[in-house]
């Protein structure tokens, strides 16, 4: 009984708008007071400082940082120019570049909000002087956007990490795959658009002007080769790597390609410590909220609950992705991961299947940036746009489903994620 009140009021209080960090805080100190608990505070400040008290949580504010930086710093343009000259010519060539881009930038920043922004800043007013819809680039670029925490550098995988003790490098190439798929299905969702809508073809860039594009974001794309190389080389740490990709993006913004004034080099200061701060009182305030849980056997009820459903992995597998279909809609990705790993992923790996599980929950929670009424990079695109949320909804089930299959892949073909953790021989 009182599981379900704790999650009502915190639904009411995500259904009223309110942030989900306050809202797992109100839903708990309720609980608490219920249960009985008189210094509720104390105990919820005491397990917010041992909940966010953890070198590994040193990586994020870093990590973000670099992002904010190369975001500012001209990065974007140049990997623009560059995935134009590769794909810009054919059928649709405007949407492949646009996902094209966003993948490449997911790749350096790891941020979905900073991929979102930076690429749909450049590609939508292009696409809609060339005849796309608004209601489709939105959509596209909302989903495109979410390869930012799924391709290597992740945020997100660095909190899972930290959570479960699974490897950085491991989940860091887990994702590079099944971010491929949906950048290539939401392709295919691109090409068909722009060919049942008879989209003209753009003209094909030289050669040489390719190689130019190329050449000028290499700096760039050297990015997430540095940090993987160094994880796994043994050279630095994930947090060691957060600071070199720092010192990187400052470099290669300020002193290569001299679009980091000091003006833009303060703003991406300024905004990487305020997405560093929201993440990390997120994930305080969610080991709160899990904490409760785990006092009220909510891991033991679902283990009974999920055991008496099935015995296969395959089918279990199938439930979370279901389940994360739901919570998307109502919960933000990070405040997810801390409130549902440490209850599921135990359950998970009985079943032969947690490193898998974790990969297979940020694929789906990613899908949940886009499906209302939560759908931040929906909101962004749709902001950008000029237009209303309802103007997509003709065009979300085809990029939704492109996503979806994606997940679904790697749900009935685990090895699709274990691939590269296990060729390289780590996992």
């Amino acid at each position: 009984m009182h599981i379900l009140a704790i999650f009502a009021i915190f639904i009411v209080c995500t259904l009223l708008t309110l942030p989900i960090a306050f809202g797992m805080e109100l839903s708990t100190i309720v609980m608490l007071f219920a249960q009985g608990d008189h210094n509720a505070m104390l105990t919820i400040l005491t397990k917010m400082f041992t909940g966010a008290n953890s070198s590994s949580f040193l990586a994020i504010p870093f990590f973000v940082l670099a992002g904010t930086l190369m975001e500012h710093g001209g990065i974007s343009d140049r990997i623009l120019k560059f995935a134009s000259g590769l794909v810009g010519h054919l059928r649709g060539g405007l949407a492949l570049v646009q996902v094209l881009v966003a993948t490449l930038f997911a790749a350096v920043t790891g941020s979905a909000v900073a991929s979102t922004t930076a690429v749909g800043s450049l590609m939508m007013p292009t696409m809609n002087k060339k005849g796309y819809d608004k209601g489709f680039v939105a959509a596209l670029q909302a989903c495109a956007g979410t390869l930012g925490p799924i391709i290597p550098p992740s945020i997100n995988m660095i909190v899972v990490a930290a959570m479960t003790g699974e490897s950085v490098a491991n989940l860091f190439m887990a994702g590079i795959i099944p971010g491929l798929l949906i950048a290539g299905f939401l392709m295919v969702v691109g090409y068909l658009y722009a060919r049942k809508n008879q989209i003209p073809l753009e003209p094909r860039m030289k050669a040489k002007e390719v190689a130019k594009a190329g050449i000028s974001s290499l700096w760039a794309l050297l990015t997430p080769v540095i940090i993987l190389g160094g994880i796994f080389s043994g050279l630095f740490t994930a947090t060691e790597a957060g600071m070199i990709a720092c010192v990187y993006s400052i470099i290669v913004s300020g002193l290569v390609y001299r679009e980091l004034t000091f003006s833009k080099f303060v703003a991406a200061v300024k905004n990487a410590a305020i997405a560093s701060a929201q993440i990390i009182f997120l994930i305080a305030m969610a080991n709160v909220f899990a904490w409760v849980l785990t006092r009220m056997n909510f891991g033991a009820i679902c283990t009974n609950l999920i055991g008496s459903l099935t015995s296969n992995p395959t089918l279990f597998l199938l439930l979370m992705v279901v389940f994360f279909l739901i919570i998307g809609c109502f919960v933000e990705i990070t405040a997810a991961i801390t409130i549902f790993v440490p209850v599921l992923y135990p359950i998970a790996s009985t079943y032969g299947v947690g490193f898998a599980f974790l990969i297979i929950m940020l694929l789906t929670m990613a899908i949940g940036q886009i499906t209302p009424p939560v759908g931040v990079l929906l909101s962004i695109t749709t902001e950008m746009q000029g237009i209303r949320i309802i103007d997509t909804f003709k065009y979300l089930p085809s990029v939704l489903l492109a996503m979806l299959a994606a997940v679904l892949l790697c749900t009935f073909f685990p090895q699709i994620i274990t691939f590269l953790p296990q060729l390289i021989g780590t996992l």
